[in-house]
């Protein structure tokens, strides 16, 4: 029988000490991640980069998303970051899909909605304000949009062996 293959989606470089502690947390227990920057996802020749990540997802069994306080990598494609696009697609395959988001942004979001579409105001814990857009619209969804705070990757951890 194949290893449940588990794709983590964020962006790289504020959360890749997260990604880490999450890809030897998802090995620990049989599991197979599937990470970029581990050389996880084959590429091509034929398509943009991008569009080899949205292909791999559906290949996997469970995305973990986690959402920090960078946009991230603007898609060629539509506008999303290529991390939220992962997202959308995992639960438009109605993959399993598990979110986690900074606790700081988390709570920030909350003065997001009270101030949606004032311009004037500046948000600490994000780069752009895209990113509470996407919280609005997957809390929006009627199924699979469970959200977790964290700010640890052990948090993640705990309640991924809970699941």
């Amino acid at each position: 029988m194949a290893k449940p293959r588990v794709f983590i989606s964020s962006t790289f470089f504020d959360l890749k000490q997260v990604r880490a502690d999450i890809d030897r947390f998802i090995k620990e227990v049989g599991y197979e991640p599937v990470r970029n920057e581990a050389g996880n996802i084959p590429y091509g020749k034929d398509e943009k980069l991008e569009e080899y990540c949205y292909k791999e997802i559906s290949d996997i069994d469970i995305l973990i998303g986690i959402i920090g306080g960078r946009y991230g990598s603007e898609s060629q494609y539509e506008p999303y970051s290529i991390s939220q696009i992962e997202i959308k697609t995992a639960i438009e395959q109605q993959k399993q899909v598990y979110l986690f988001i900074e606790k700081n942004v988390l709570a920030e979001y909350q003065t997001y909605l009270i101030n949606k579409g004032n311009k004037t105001v500046k948000f600490k814990f994000v780069d752009s304000p895209k990113i509470y857009d996407f919280i609005q619209e997957i809390e929006l969804l009627p199924k699979n949009n469970v959200i977790q705070g964290f700010e640890t990757a052990q948090e993640i951890v705990l309640y991924l062996k809970e699941q």
